[in-house]
């Protein structure tokens, strides 16, 4: 009984966000070698759009993608900002989407009204000249680190950017505080040639604080990032009392903090072990 209601439950979902079953993927001969496509298209067929939506703008940004990953990238990106009501972005990623692959038409997994949708975006980019090509020119994002922080202190970070083509609108900064909670996510204001943000006093707090910047486009969509949700920025935030010979290191960057303080080599961040990142925590007794 359990198990027919939660189908009902799912197919109820489904339907609301437009999609008439998991939405598969486009072929390919090429085999994807960014896992975060993989993680993104599995979220948003488990209906978990929000996750979804941080893990594929984190995937479109990953240095190595192909043509194909990117293609893939965007279709599942327009798929979630539809399911989340988000009409601009999803037309911003469609339009992404036919610049790699003219040909991408929905199929039936979709509903009825999101194939009107998106063909109706199609219609547009058709009369607007099949714009896209040739890609613009890449857009980088400059910040340096700190490696710790005074605890329960707002902590100013600045970043800049290489923007040949002017393609920024905003520039984002996400943060957490630890390992496991939510990302908050905060407008960096443009401040002289750079850009501005704090993380708050409250984030703020032992053992870290993770981070990362996010460019966007002036239809919403991630161009650039200087970290990311699955591999964030980290700041270690020493706890009351520490010693070089207390409890707990912080590996961050190429700073070891131990107990408090800073010194060369590799640095430990925080309670458990992060993809990619080479993280984690050593406990020492006395």
């Amino acid at each position: 009984m359990a198990r027919s209601a939660h189908r009902a439950l799912r197919a109820l979902l489904l339907c609301v966000a437009g999609l008439a079953a998991p939405i598969g993927e486009i072929s390919t001969a090429d085999a994807q070698q960014n896992p975060l496509i993989a993680r993104g298209r599995q979220q948003l067929d488990d209906l978990e759009f929000e996750e979804a939506l941080q893990t594929l703008s984190a995937a479109l940004v990953r240095a190595g993608n192909t043509d194909e990953d990117r293609a893939e990238i965007y279709r599942l990106l327009a798929f979630t900002y539809f399911a989340l009501s988000r009409p601009e972005e999803a037309t911003g990623a469609y339009r992404a989407l036919l610049a790699l692959r003219p040909d991408y038409v929905p199929g039936n997994e979709v509903a009825p009204r999101i194939r009107e949708f998106f063909g109706r975006v199609r219609a547009q980019w058709e009369a607007d000249g099949r714009p896209g090509l040739p890609p613009p020119a890449p857009v980088t994002i400059a910040h340096r680190s700190p490696p710790q922080a005074e605890r329960n202190t707002p902590v100013t970070l600045t970043a800049s950017l290489e923007d040949p083509s002017r393609r920024v609108a905003r520039l984002v900064l996400a943060y957490r505080q630890g390992t496991s909670d939510v990302f908050r996510r905060v407008d960096a204001t443009l401040r002289g040639a750079g850009y501005v943000a704090t993380l708050p006093a409250e984030a703020v707090r032992p053992p870290l604080v993770e981070y990362y910047f996010e460019a966007l486009d002036a239809s919403g969509l991630p161009i650039a990032s200087r970290g990311d949700v699955a591999a964030p920025l980290r700041i270690a935030v020493p706890a009351p009392g520490g010693s070089v010979f207390g409890k707990w290191w912080f590996w961050v960057g190429a700073a070891v903090v131990v107990g408090g303080a800073v010194t060369a080599g590799v640095l430990l961040a925080g309670g458990e072990q992060a993809a990619g990142q080479g993280t984690f925590v050593v406990t020492l007794t006395e």
